[in-house]
């Protein structure tokens, strides 16, 4: 082995240490540079407590973002559900928007828990599962408001507190 050969084998070592230095200094995510998000950290929160059903205890489909936004007046192509509740809230500029938002989700959930309580009453061994999922619904829906004091309402939520 001559001298390059052993100084390239140096840099190489060397780079190679580095990078296992920047992955570890980076592994819990301080320092990823991802694009700037042009919505609020509170689409975040929303997308976190109400998109997925064992929380909310009712599935949003793609197709039930679709026809909400359609029922505002607003329309986006199918897709992966995150980009198109992205898309859907990207819409709100208002709290009136963002109200109108919320009646939409509610009306969706109120639809979904209304067959909910028909299965569990023509099949009252489910009647346990269902009335769980009914509960988590209406929990959805008071962080749908309490989302709405905090980020629309002038106090903040600071008079529910």
């Amino acid at each position: 082995m001559d001298m390059k050969d052993l100084n390239e084998l140096r840099s190489e070592f060397e780079q190679m240490q580095q990078q296992v230095m920047i992955d570890q200094a980076c592994a819990d995510g301080s320092c990823e540079m991802d694009a700037p998000e042009d919505y609020p950290d509170y689409l975040k929160a929303i997308y976190a407590e109400i998109m997925p059903p064992v929380k909310s205890g009712v599935y949003f489909s793609r197709w039930d973002l679709k026809r909400m936004a359609q029922q505002l007046d607003e329309s986006f192509a199918i897709d992966v559900r995150e980009r198109m509740f992205q898309k859907f809230m990207q819409w709100v500029a208002t709290p009136e928007d963002f109200r109108a938002v919320i009646d939409q989700f509610s009306q969706n959930m109120d639809m979904k828990c209304a067959i909910y309580k028909e299965y569990s009453e023509k099949y009252p061994a489910t009647k346990e599962i269902f009335d769980a999922k009914i509960q988590k619904t209406e929990n959805a829906k008071k962080y749908f408001e309490k989302v709405y004091r905090e980020f629309f309402t002038e106090d903040g939520g600071a008079a529910e507190a």
